[in-house]
C-alpha cells in the first residue's frame, strides 16, 4: 500500500472529483454496461411476491419461507460470476450484480475510513438475546492481524431515532420530538471526519444509482436538498454540516466489518427501491446466496450488489480473514417527511446504457 492511500481521506471540495474519483467512476460505468448486456430472465412477478410478504417481513421463520417457496418456486438454480441483471416477468429489475466494480482506491478508501470508526464499532457489539443477531457477539469474528474491528454501525446525517419515525404528512417542528436527528455515530469531530472518509464511496454508488434507477436517484437529491434547507432554516449546524458534505444521494450506510449473516431480510426497505451493498478486504471467496430467487452470487472483494432487501432472502457466511461491507440504503420515512414522493420500480427497458468501452490507465 503506498504512503499516499494510507493518508488521512481529505475533504474534496464541492464541485471537482479528484484522479481516483474519475477512475473509479470510468471503470464502474463499463462494468454496468456489461451487467445490463447480461440480462438474467426469471418468471417471478415480484409486486405479486411482494403482496404476499406480510408488513414486517423478517425471514426467521423456515415454515413461513418453505411457505412462500411453495407458492413462488425459483424454476433453476443458477450460480453467477459475471456482471448480470436480474429482470422479472414484467420487466422490473431486481438486482444489479456488479463484481470488479470497485477499484483498489475505493477499497482501500473503506479500509482507511474503519480505523476511524474502530471505537464505535466495538461499542456496537451487544451481548444481550441473540434474537437481534445483527449485532449480537455470537455472529462476530475476531481479525487474525488487527487491522479490523469487527462491529456494525448506522451512520446518517439525518434520519429518525428508533420508535421516532413518522408516517402521513409529518409535523415539520424540529421542537416536538419527532424530527430527524444525525446519527450517533457522526456526532462530535470524529463524526467530520467520518463523513470525510466516505465521499469517495458516497459519489461512487449515487453515479450507480443514477443508471439502475434514475427516478430513485432523482428522489435522494430532492430530499436531501429539503433537509439542507430544513435543517438551515431551523438552525441545525451540525445536520446542515454533514449534509453538506455527505456526497450520497442514499441517506444512510450501514457499515459491518467480520460479520456473519444468517438469512434475513430488511422489511423496511421499500420493494421498489434499491440498497447497494459493496464489499472489500482479503477473505476467502465468499457465496451470497439469493434464496428466494434460486441465485448465488460469486461475492469477491470489490463487488457491488442493488436489489430490494425486502424481497430478497439473502445470506452470506465468512468464517476468517478480514472483511468489509457497507449497505448503502434510504429510510421511506425521511422521504416522507420533506414530501418526496414513492418511485415506482426500475424497468428494464428504461435504463439508458451504451456498450463497454476498452481503457488504458497511463
Amino acid at each position: 500500500m503506498s504512503k499516499i492511500h494510507r493518508k488521512q481521506a481529505k475533504q474534496m471540495g464541492i464541485g471537482l472529483l479528484d484522479i481516483d474519483t474519475c477512475i473509479a467512476l470510468e471503470n464502474l460505468a463499463n462494468v454496468l454496461a456489461v451487467a445490463y448486456c447480461n440480462p438474467v430472465h426469471l418468471k417471478i412477478d415480484m409486486v405479486r411476491y411482494n403482496e404476499s410478504l406480510a408488513k414486517d417481513e423478517s425471514s426467521q421463520s423456515e415454515k413461513r419461507e418453505q411457505t412462500l417457496l411453495d407458492k413462488f418456486p425459483p424454476e433453476e438454480q443458477l450460480v453467477l460470476t459475471t456482471p448480470s441483471v436480474i429482470i422479472d416477468s414484467g420487466g422490473r429489475i431486481i438486482v444489479w450484480y456488479l463484481p470488479g466494480a470497485m477499484t483498489g482506491m475505493i477499497m482501500t478508501d473503506m479500509h482507511c475510513a474503519t480505523h476511524s470508526m474502530g471505537n464505535l464499532l466495538d461499542s456496537s457489539i451487544t451481548t444481550g438475546k441473540p434474537t437481534k443477531w445483527r449485532t449480537h457477539k455470537s455472529n462476530f469474528y475476531p481479525s487474525l492481524d488487527g487491522k479490523i474491528t469487527p462491529g456494525c454501525i448506522n451512520i446518517s446525517p439525518a434520519w429518525f431515532q428508533q420508535g421516532r419515525e413518522k408516517h402521513g404528512f409529518p409535523n415539520l417542528d424540529p421542537e416536538d420530538g419527532f424530527s430527524p436527528d444525525v446519527s450517533a455515530t457522526l456526532k462530535g469531530d470524529v463524526g467530520h471526519n467520518i463523513t470525510t472518509s466516505l465521499q469517495r464511496s458516497g459519489i461512487l454508488v449515487s453515479a450507480a444509482l443514477r443508471v439502475m434507477h434514475p427516478d430513485l436517484y432523482w428522489a435522494g437529491i430532492k430530499t436531501q436538498v429539503r433537509l439542507g434547507e430544513w435543517a438551515t432554516q431551523h438552525q441545525l449546524h451540525d445536520m446542515t454540516y454533514h449534509l453538506k458534505h455527505w456526497t450520497s444521494v442514499f441517506n444512510v450506510v450501514l457499515v459491518i466489518c467480520n460479520r456473519r449473516s444468517p438469512p434475513h431480510r430488511d422489511p423496511k426497505c421499500r420493494p421498489e427501491a434499491f440498497d447497494i451493498m459493496t464489499t472489500t478486504g482479503i477473505y476467502h471467496p465468499v457465496i451470497m446466496d439469493f434464496m428466494n430467487l434460486g441465485i448465488k452470487f460469486l461475492y469477491g472483494s470489490g463487488s457491488m450488489l442493488a436489489s430490494s432487501c425486502r424481497l430478497v432472502r439473502h445470506h452470506m457466511h465468512v468464517e476468517e480473514g478480514n472483511w468489509i461491507v457497507t449497505a448503502w440504503y434510504m429510510r421511506d420515512s425521511i422521504h416522507n417527511f420533506v414530501g418526496t414522493p414513492r418511485t415506482d420500480y426500475a424497468k428494464y427497458g428504461n435504463v439508458q446504457c451504451t456498450d463497454p468501452v476498452e481503457t488504458t490507465h497511463v
